[in-house]
């Protein structure tokens, strides 16, 4: 395999060719080398070639081949993770992707007893994937990989694992990153949490400390505002903890740009009908002492000390005067619903969308004259104007 990290024209490629007819060749008569595998892929990533990993990746078909590229994968990782050179893992990422192992996980094979060496293979390989994305996750990536891997994460690697509270070290360093990264660790922890019984008792505490007033300008907002709503269904949250999302939201908003505030007051007019103890802190009057004296804390990042639950959604008061038309009325919606259904937070409309929709409302024509002039001449310009 050594001739496939040539780099004189296409010779790489038909060392790779004639590796892998050697390999099928062999498999007639004896069973998979795992060793030729392995140094197969071992060539093949180090030429840092995406091509040379597509054709390799369309010989993975099998469940002996599926096997042996986990494991050459995994001592690959393994032999790398200390590299620096963060090309190596987009190749091994993308090699790790191709394997398919779904069917291992059918429910044909779900309950199997091995009994057949094809069911040895597939708990083999279940194994396998497990502690091959394990050590590929030590290897050193680039962001954009890293932020990759964490948007694919939920739908495309805890469901085939075997055991997914492994990735708990790697979704804490990135939720305590911050940022991007934080964001996209939250689906992947929130699985863990609610379908695996982790145990993470600072995921909500670490959430609320995301609520930042730039994050209302981030370009992904909508997305965490999106699983902010998915997190806060569970009716066994404790009233405080709601109480403090709900006020801080309300507060931040007031420095949002329109289509944003919009979205914000939906989600607390949710966690309303959701969480009923939330209602106080909207229905408190003007005379209540949570109103004339408030005993919010805005700079304390832990809910269970900042005194929401007392406290009360005064800036309701500001926000039904916004110049946007929309935000009052959805801030009457807040207010006085007309039933406990859930409305939709609107996600798909932007600040443009936004705009669009109350122009149509507008079905007046503005005044610009008294009397409409018929004509308009040059001697009667000369008479209205002077230069």
């Amino acid at each position: 395999s050594s001739g496939i990290n040539a780099e004189y024209g296409g010779l790489a490629d038909l060392a790779f060719s004639t590796a892998l007819s050697f390999v099928n060749a062999e498999t007639l008569f004896v069973k998979l080398s795992q060793d030729r595998i392995t140094e197969l892929v071992r060539a093949v990533l180090l030429t840092k070639n995406s091509d040379l990993v597509t054709k390799i990746a369309g010989e993975v078909s099998d469940l002996d081949w599926k096997y042996a590229t986990l494991r050459a994968i995994e001592k690959f990782s393994k032999k790398h993770a200390s590299n620096k050179d963060t090309e190596l893992a987009v190749f091994a990422h993308q090699l790790l992707c191709a394997v398919d192992v779904s069917e291992c996980f059918s429910d044909e094979h779900r309950d199997n007893k091995m009994k057949t060496d094809a069911s040895k293979t597939i708990f083999h390989i279940r194994k396998a994937y497990n502690s091959t994305w394990i050590q590929f996750l030590k290897m050193p990536k680039s962001r954009e990989l890293y932020h990759t891997i964490l948007t694919n994460l939920h739908e495309s690697v805890i469901p085939f694992m075997q055991n997914p509270k492994l990735l708990i070290d790697f979704l804490v360093d990135s939720y305590d990153l911050g940022g991007t990264s934080a964001l996209l660790a939250l689906n992947s922890l929130f699985i863990l949490i609610t379908q695996y019984n982790l145990d993470y008792p600072q995921f909500y505490p670490k959430l609320y400390r995301m609520l930042k007033a730039d994050l209302y300008h981030a370009p992904y907002v909508t997305r965490f505002i999106s699983m902010l709503d998915l997190f806060l269904k569970s009716p066994l949250l404790p009233a405080y903890l709601v109480a403090a999302f709900a006020k801080r939201l309300v507060r931040q908003s007031l420095q949002a740009p329109p289509h944003v505030i919009v979205i914000v007051l939906r989600l607390i007019t949710n966690l309303t009908k959701l969480h009923p103890s939330v209602k106080r802190l909207v229905h408190r009057g003007p005379d209540h002492p949570a109103v004339r004296a408030d005993p919010f804390l805005p700079e304390e990042d832990d809910p269970a000390k900042c005194a929401a639950l007392e406290s009360s959604l005064w800036e309701l008061e500001i926000l039904n005067e916004h110049y946007c038309p929309g935000i009052s009325s959805v801030v009457k919606t807040l207010r006085k619903p007309t039933d406990e259904i859930l409305v939709d937070l609107g996600l798909s409309k932007g600040y443009d969308s936004l705009f669009k929709e109350y122009l149509k409302m507008w079905k007046q024509d503005p005044p610009l004259e008294f009397v409409e002039p018929l004509t308009f001449t040059q001697s009667e310009f000369a008479d209205v104007f002077t230069f």
